[in-house]
């Protein structure tokens, strides 16, 4: 993988091409072919980039029929697009397992192996090259022309969504952005260990050589600090995650259970994960601070969520009004609180 409104064809002799916009533009890198990079400072919350989908599969468990299928609706202009993508084919057989387990059915043995095949194969195909550049979209996958010209960091500045409001693949910057930084994304969770990390990322045929996948060694290298972090993450969403959304009710009732989410945000922002992940843990904090009654601890964390759901997402997102309504109902309910103490009458 490698401004709304694009318009423009994606690549000149294999080489790829930015869309016309205020934001970005792409450029040779050394060790890593092509990168975004920023035109100018970007702030965190700008919308980078819309984009339609080229090619769709409306399942999660696809098979090489599924992805000729689908290539063969496209035009002459869209399937000569779509090859100019970059394709994570030709990596050694000895990099994967060589048998698949006796127990798995026969369909997804199948799949399996036409990916195994698709990823060892010295060519480049079109389940290789669907392999290398899909994204999720409800609940299955697609390929987006200029979505897929970013690079992967395991510590992004950028993050995207399928936003199924407006039918768009978005990319919002989650930090400030200076000119001339490459703009990144993550391909996996970056919250995993870098072993995991790192098996993920051989999907995609590389090695990630950014600032989190240093020498963990190294005590006073980001990758430690990082490393730390993202332990203490995966702790607390393990000891959190049962108790969370819809069994808040039940959460709310164990020792230390908003402060633990209280850490988790802590150290999600230390980590420079301002996506949807944080707001969701804000959220929550919020609405646990309102069925105890704190209302002044609600609005603030609310007001927090909301704000990293719009930077992340944009407030077209399908659920950003689920966000807007229950921060608004906990300011109402601080109003009444505070009207109640100065004496004042609903």
């Amino acid at each position: 993988m490698a401004n709304p409104n694009h318009e423009t064809m994606a690549s000149t002799d294999n080489v790829p091409v930015a869309p016309k916009n205020d934001y970005y533009t792409i450029r040779a890198l050394p060790g890593k072919g092509y990168g975004c990079i920023a035109l100018q400072p970007i702030p965190r919350g700008t919308r980078i980039l819309t984009d339609t989908p080229l090619l769709t599969v409306p399942k999660a468990l696809y098979m090489n029929s599924d992805i000729e299928a689908a290539f063969s609706q496209l035009t002459p202009s869209q399937k000569a697009l779509y090859l100019t993508l970059h394709s994570a084919h030709a990596q050694p057989p000895s990099s994967w397992p060589t048998t698949i387990h006796p127990s798995v059915p026969t369909h997804e043995r199948q799949r399996i192996t036409e990916q195994h095949s698709a990823r060892t194969n010295p060519h480049a195909s079109l389940l290789s090259l669907f392999q290398t550049n899909c994204m999720e979209l409800d609940g299955g996958g697609a390929v987006f022309l200029h979505a897929s010209r970013f690079n992967h960091a395991c510590n992004p500045n950028a993050c995207f969504s399928w936003n199924g409001a407006i039918g768009r693949e978005t990319i919002h910057a989650m930090r400030e952005i200076a000119l001339g930084e490459e703009i990144t994304l993550a391909y996996c969770d970056g919250q995993q260990d870098k072993r995991r990390r790192a098996w993920e990322l051989m999907h995609y045929g590389f090695v990630c050589g950014c600032e989190a996948c240093g020498d963990e060694d190294d005590e006073s290298s980001f990758a430690f600090e990082s490393a730390e972090r993202k332990l203490q993450i995966q702790e607390l969403d393990r000891e959190t995650r049962l108790l969370r959304g819809f069994r808040l009710v039940d959460g709310v009732k164990q020792e230390g259970f908003v402060k633990k989410l209280l850490k988790m945000a802590v150290l999600l922002q230390e980590e420079g994960c301002w996506d949807a992940r944080l707001a969701g843990v804000f959220l929550d904090i919020a609405l646990v601070c309102e069925l105890n009654d704190d209302f002044k601890m609600g609005v603030q964390a609310g007001e927090k969520a909301l704000q990293i759901k719009k930077d992340s997402q944009g407030i077209d997102f399908p659920d950003f009004k689920r966000y807007a309504e229950a921060v608004e109902r906990i300011k109402a309910s601080r109003r009444r609180e505070v009207g109640s103490a100065n004496g004042w009458k609903a």
